[in-house]
């Protein structure tokens, strides 16, 4: 139906613009194939102009998150295909070399017309590929990608294309030496910046409009950096409202494959945001409208997220003295008559699954030497946060917990200042929050970082 609608509107102009001799004759004045083969001419310069290193930005369906393939175009017919994601070797980085050019097809069209090791993947179907590299068996219906892309529109720096198949659009951007010394050097920079810009123990990321509606942001069944992603309202809930749709990630942000039409669903003076740029304190900024934002969750709000285990770090103040207080008891604290000349380790901030509970978390020692203190949390407001014990709940600590609390002076001190008063949290980056400022209000000088745990609590 598209097909038909494009050529439809072809043939209107042609018959409106039938009443004009002048401006048809300045239309007209090459024949139709002459036109094309400069246009093929063009584009094929183009691609080979200025080093010929491009970004693609491929999508093979709405199925899969998108992938970041670099492409250098020779003038010999040649192309070198680099990328680094989980569906080609294993998920290493890998470069193969193959043919490429623009042909004619109802237009120009840009196609990878020999196999390449690197990029063929999405459009083959599923191959079990002999010694040779060439097909011996085939099942089933792969990735359903494309190989063949219809040139839509093109400038010195930026290409858009439209899968020949699947429609999908695809965006190429040059790439310069200076962004990227090597194919490999981009796609080593790409796993940094991701994992500077999403982190996979934070939920609930929030997206703002410009008219100040809020949608809760996830992950689709998996961490957000998958970039499958969720969206419902605020107030809402994924059941009721929910919203999918899949990205690809570059060194500069986020663009989904399809704009995030549902935005719009409630004010019309919502653009229908589809790309985000990374900003200096790590939120994304829509480059549509340049209002719509996605940002981390309330920094207080880290800590109902079960998942997140806090390490305390860069201790200050009466912080750092304590600490420094309860390694030295945890060495010469006598038992029974027994010096303990225990080697305490880290102390931690998280939640016990097993126990449903928030906990102070220490380890001492080496092997499954752990210790829990249960401590509540409540949160005051988005910056701040408050903790409080009660050593004689019901269950206040465990085994190793309520031993080391009763043994060492310092431990116990610990634990009462931390339940002083109010703590404000501050972060640097707000997407990640890692690690995260937590500074008494009453008193400044006693402050520590919190970074998250990579181990399971």
């Amino acid at each position: 139906m598209k097909k038909l609608f494009y050529f439809s509107a072809f043939i209107l102009t042609l018959s409106l613009t039938a009443c004009a001799p002048s401006e048809v004759d300045d239309l007209f004045d090459e024949n139709p194939a002459v036109r094309l083969d400069n246009a093929i001419k063009n584009y094929t310069e183009l691609f080979q102009s200025n080093g010929g290193r491009w970004l693609m930005q491929y999508f093979c369906s709405a199925s899969e998150p998108g992938y970041n393939y670099i492409m250098t175009f020779h003038n010999d017919g040649t192309v070198d295909i680099s990328t680094k994601n989980s569906e080609v070797n294993g998920g290493a980085f890998i470069t193969d070399k193959s043919l490429w050019e623009v042909v004619s097809d109802y237009g120009p069209v840009l196609s990878f017309n020999t196999y390449n090791k690197a990029f063929h993947v999405f459009s083959n179907p599923e191959i079990e590929l002999g010694t040779s590299g060439t097909s011996s068996s085939t099942y089933g219906k792969g990735h359903e990608g494309d190989y063949e892309f219809v040139i839509i529109s093109a400038d010195n720096d930026q290409v858009k294309l439209r899968g020949k198949k699947t429609a999908i659009t695809i965006i190429m951007r040059r790439l310069s030496a200076e962004e990227a010394p090597t194919d490999e050097d981009y796609f080593a920079n790409l796993t940094t910046v991701l994992n500077s810009t999403f982190s996979n123990r934070i939920n609930n990321y929030i997206l703002t409009t410009a008219s100040g509606k809020r949608y809760i942001c996830n992950g689709d069944g998996g961490p957000i950096n998958s970039m499958f992603w969720s969206f419902y309202p605020e107030g809402g809930s994924l059941l009721d409202n929910g919203e999918y749709m899949n990205a690809i990630f570059t060194t500069h942000g986020v663009r989904f494959m399809e704009p995030l039409s549902f935005l719009t669903e409630y004010d019309e003076n919502d653009v229908a945001a589809q790309s985000f740029e990374i900003q200096p304190d790590g939120t994304l900024l829509c480059t549509e409208d340049g209002l719509t934002t996605i940002k981390g969750p309330a920094l207080a709000d880290l800590f109902h997220q079960k998942q997140i285990g806090w390490t305390l770090i860069d201790l200050n103040g009466d912080f750092l003295t304590t600490f420094n207080q309860i390694v030295d008891e945890a060495k010469t604290t006598k038992v029974n008559n027994k010096t303990l000349n225990y080697k305490f380790q880290w102390l931690q901030l998280g939640y016990d699954n097993t126990k449903a509970k928030y906990r102070l978390y220490f380890r001492f020692n080496t092997g499954n030497n752990y210790g829990s203190i249960y401590v509540n949390h409540e949160i005051i407001d988005d910056h701040t946060i408050k903790f409080s014990f009660d050593p004689n709940a019901e269950v206040a600590y465990d085994t190793n917990g309520g031993k080391l609390y009763g043994w060492l002076p310092s431990l116990r001190a610990m634990v009462e200042l931390l339940c002083t008063g109010e703590y404000e949290l501050s972060a640097t980056n707000f997407m990640v929050s890692n690690p995260l400022l937590m500074k008494s209000k009453s008193n400044p000088a006693n402050y520590t970082s919190l970074k998250f745990d990579t181990a399971s609590l």
